[in-house]
C-alpha cells in the first residue's frame, strides 16, 4: 500500500513508481536520476538490468529529463524510451574512469539562453560578455562524502545541477519517480515550484522527507 506525505508544496509517495506514477496528475516535466548503479546493492533492493525497462516504461511519452551514464543511456534507456531529442552533459572531476553523465531530454527542449555560464573562450571576437548562454555541457563537482549536501544515500547528485536542468526546461511543475534523497524536491523548493516525488526505499524516503522539511523551514526563517 502506497503512503503519501505532504510537506509544503511537495507531495511525496512511498511506493513503486510503476504503480503510483500512472495515477498522478500530469506535470510540466519529469526530471529524474533513475538507478544508474545497475547491480548496486541499495539499502533495501538491488537494481538489475532485466528490470530496467519496466522501471522506465511509465515514463514513455512524458516530457522528461533523465540522467544516466552514457553507456547505460544507450544500452538500457534508449531501447525503452527511444533516442532523446536533446542531450546535456554534466562533467565532473573524478579519480574514476567515468567523468561525465548525460541528461537526455524527451518531449521537452532546453532553452540555453535562460541560464548563463562563463564563456569558454572569452578571447573570441564573437563573445561580447564573460557570461554567455549555456552550452550543452557544464562542469560541476559531484557530492563528496564530506560535503554539506551529503546524506546517507549512496548516490547523490548536486541540487544545483538539477536546478539548472529545471531552469533550462522552463518546467513549472515537476515530478521525480526515483526521488532518492529528495534532491529534485530541494531544487524545486529553491525555485518555488510544486513537486511530486516517489521513492520505494523507506530509509531513503525518510531522508528525503527530512531534507525537504529542513529546506522549507530554513526558507521560512530566511523570509
Amino acid at each position: 500500500m502506497a503512503e503519501k506525505v505532504t510537506v509544503g508544496s511537495a507531495e511525496l509517495w512511498l511506493g513503486d513508481c510503476r504503480d503510483i506514477l500512472p495515477t498522478l496528475p500530469k506535470v510540466d516535466a519529469v526530471i529524474t536520476d533513475p538507478p544508474y548503479g545497475i547491480g548496486f546493492r541499495y539499502a533495501s533492493h538491488v537494481d538489475l538490468p532485466d528490470d530496467y525497462s519496466s522501471l522506465l516504461a511509465p515514463l514513455c511519452g512524458r516530457p522528461l529529463a533523465l540522467l544516466q551514464y552514457p553507456e547505460e543511456m544507450m544500452r538500457l534507456v534508449v531501447p525503452t524510451l527511444g533516442p532523446p531529442d536533446e542531450c546535456l552533459a554534466w562533467v565532473y572531476p573524478s579519480n574514476l574512469p567515468r567523468q561525465f553523465r548525460i541528461w537526455g531530454l524527451w518531449n521537452i527542449s532546453a532553452h540555453f539562453g535562460d541560464v548563463k555560464q562563463p564563456a569558454r573562450n572569452p578571447e573570441c571576437a564573437k563573445v561580447k560578455s564573460l557570461e554567455v548562454a549555456s552550452y550543452d555541457w557544464w562542469e560541476q563537482p559531484q557530492v563528496k562524502g564530506n560535503g554539506y549536501e551529503k546524506t546517507e544515500h549512496p548516490c547523490q547528485i548536486p541540487v544545483s545541477s538539477v536546478e539548472r536542468v529545471i531552469r533550462l526546461t522552463r518546467a513549472k511543475s515537476v515530478a521525480d519517480p526515483f526521488m532518492g534523497s529528495g534532491t529534485t524536491a530541494i531544487a524545486c523548493h529553491r525555485l518555488g515550484l510544486p513537486f511530486i516525488g516517489i521513492e520505494k526505499d523507506p530509509s531513503y524516503f525518510d531522508i528525503a522527507c527530512r531534507r525537504i522539511e529542513d529546506a522549507q523551514r530554513q526558507g521560512r526563517l530566511i523570509a
